[in-house]
């Protein structure tokens, strides 16, 4: 004689109920993905569009400052923004250098 183990099939309803949680989980995930695609073709179709508007501002902003001889904002920001990175480089770089042994 062999032991078994008898067990109870899940009834009607529990099975139900997992094919509910199943079921919506998948259809979360499919809107979850859903709204990621949209939002990325979103975003690729607005790309064009913020570029010509860019480069829009950078012509206006070149224009403005021949016309009227001072230096553009952007170029001395970005002279700026250089030269802070630059520092912060030299920085970085001289503190690597004195922990360095020989």
């Amino acid at each position: 004689m062999h032991a078994y183990l008898i067990t109870a099939q899940p009834s009607r309803w529990r099975r139900a109920g997992r094919w509910v949680r199943v079921c919506m989980a998948r259809l979360l995930v499919g809107a979850a993905l859903l709204l990621l695609g949209l939002l990325v073709l979103v975003i690729r179709c607005l790309r064009p569009i913020i570029n010509i508007l860019a480069t829009w501002a950078v012509r206006t902003e070149l224009e403005i400052s021949i016309r009227t001889g001072l230096p553009s904002v952007g170029a001395t920001l970005g002279a700026h923004l250089t030269d802070a990175f630059i520092a912060e480089f030299h920085k970085g770089w001289n503190r690597t250098k004195e922990g360095q042994s020989s």
